[in-house]
């Protein structure tokens, strides 16, 4: 007993120790990531038009829930001058902390309350042009649409992400929290977080007419995706920049 509480004492003083020693973490003023989207992503552009009203209404409830110094940035990207039959559409968000760690959180937590039930969820890697490999989630989500006529729809999406920090990236959020004091002890780095991610139905139940895209099933889909993330991660990912 007498041994194990003088263990006890000597953790407990190397810890107060380890936090005397340990150089003062620097603010997160340093984001691994520009704060804009770019209007041209490969194949992609961004849509210009301006936001409905239900959009503009989605995201003053998400500043609303959100730190006052949280950046938000949207884009709707779609390939253009193709005919409906043939056209992608997909939504992309980047999403950059304050000095509240509240602004970078689960997506999972926020997609339920949405409405959406996560199918599954995988990680997955993107090859980028220059042969970096960025990896990401990949969470199938479905919910149910109210069609004109009364009738439910079933609606099956896919919601991708990943998180950056100052110079690293990670799908975990579990690892992001292991990397932030991992490098706030050992590196003297506090990581403005930031949360990319992209967003597109699966259209293969849908008419092309009444989607306004061409019918895509999951893998397809998924396809899309990655293949947007591939052109748009290095306009806006400072480490990937770099290997441009």
């Amino acid at each position: 007993m007498i041994v194990r509480a003088v263990i006890l004492l000597m953790l407990c003083g190397m810890t107060v120790l380890l936090c005397q020693l340990s150089p003062q973490a620097k603010g997160g003023e340093k984001a691994g990531v520009l704060a804009e989207l770019p209007l041209v992503a490969g194949s992609f552009v961004a849509d210009t038009e301006a936001p409905s009203e239900k959009e503009i209404e989605e995201r003053k409830r998400e500043r609303e829930l959100l730190p006052a110094d949280t950046i938000i940035v949207k884009r709707k990207y779609r390939t253009p001058g193709r005919s409906v039959e043939n056209r992608d559409v997909a939504h992309a968000s980047l999403v950059i902390a304050g000095n509240d760690s509240r602004s970078i959180h689960r997506p999972e937590v926020c997609l339920d309350g949405q409405g959406w039930t996560i199918t599954s969820s995988t990680v997955r890697e993107v090859k980028m042009i220059s042969g970096a490999v960025l990896r990401v989630k990949d969470l199938a989500i479905e919910s149910v649409v109210l069609q004109n006529d009364g009738t439910k729809q079933p609606l099956r999406a896919h919601y991708v992400y990943w998180f950056v920090g100052d110079d690293l990236s990670t799908p975990s959020n579990l690892e992001r929290q292991f990397l932030s004091m991992r490098d706030s002890v050992l590196r003297n780095v506090n990581h403005r977080w930031a949360y990319p991610s992209v967003m597109a139905r699966v259209t293969e139940n849908f008419a092309p007419q009444f989607s306004g895209e061409r019918r895509r099933n999951d893998a397809e889909t998924v396809e899309m995706i990655l293949s947007l993330i591939r052109s748009l991660a290095p306009r806006f990912q400072k480490d990937l920049m770099t290997t441009l």
